[in-house]
């Protein structure tokens, strides 16, 4: 643990930075300090006192804050799988400490409860409409009856979805591994075909290549006999 005591930073740092000084670090030739002494230049010289090293922190953080308050917040937690950094060795002890300290636990219980995954009907469409025949290549109607179509289809649990106005949602995990795996094997299945028509394109090419090829040297052996 570390600890911090502010009281009285900014009475602490008054000192003053001669204008002089920053006149000379402003005239160096590193281009680094001139732009950390933009108050040397002598065509915005000004009669007010320069700033002090308090003034400047607190400045700074003012301006750290208002770009955090202009970001989305996003909580990433990290959990370390062993105490060696060694890949694929994973400690359950730690690994379940770190889980419970973390509230991780409550997090998934809180989720279960309603719906684990939501996503907007044109992002979900645009994953999953290749596990459906009606929805891929393309599908001419809205967003949201493409999914309603193919999670149809698939024949899920009607207890597992639920359709908002501009949102999908899927109460349990279970549910979206099972869409992820039939997604993978659709890939595969998309990937073989691709392959196969490519490669029936080439041979067809080279085929009637070749017969055009034998064409013109039976028309000029012809005509030379």
């Amino acid at each position: 643990q570390v600890t911090y005591n502010v009281t009285g930073f900014i009475e602490k740092n008054n000192d003053l930075l001669f204008r002089d000084l920053s006149q000379a670090m402003w005239a160096a030739r590193h281009a680094l300090l001139r732009s950390l002494f933009p108050e040397g230049d002598p065509q915005k010289v000004s009669l007010k006192l320069p700033p002090t090293a308090g003034f400047q922190f607190k400045s700074s953080v003012a301006t750290l804050m208002k770009n955090l308050y202009s970001k989305n917040p996003n909580y990433i937690r990290c959990i370390k799988p062993n105490e060696t950094k060694t890949a694929m060795l994973f400690t359950p002890e730690l690994v379940l400490a770190q889980v419970r300290y973390l509230g991780l636990m409550e997090n998934v219980r809180v989720r279960r409860a309603g719906y684990a995954f939501r996503q907007l009907y044109g992002s979900f469409l645009e994953r999953y409409k290749m596990l459906s025949a009606r929805t891929w290549p393309r599908w001419a109607g809205s967003d949201r009856d493409g999914v309603e179509v193919l999670l149809a289809e698939l024949a899920l649990p009607a207890e597992e979805l639920a359709f908002g106005h501009t949102k999908v949602f899927i109460r349990s995990p279970r549910t979206l591994f099972d869409l992820e795996k039939r997604r993978q094997e659709r890939v595969v299945q998309l990937a073989t075909l691709i392959q196969k028509v490519f490669r029936g394109w080439r041979c067809r090419t080279r085929y009637q290549l070749m017969r055009r090829s034998q064409v013109v040297i039976s028309a000029w052996f012809r005509g030379h006999a």
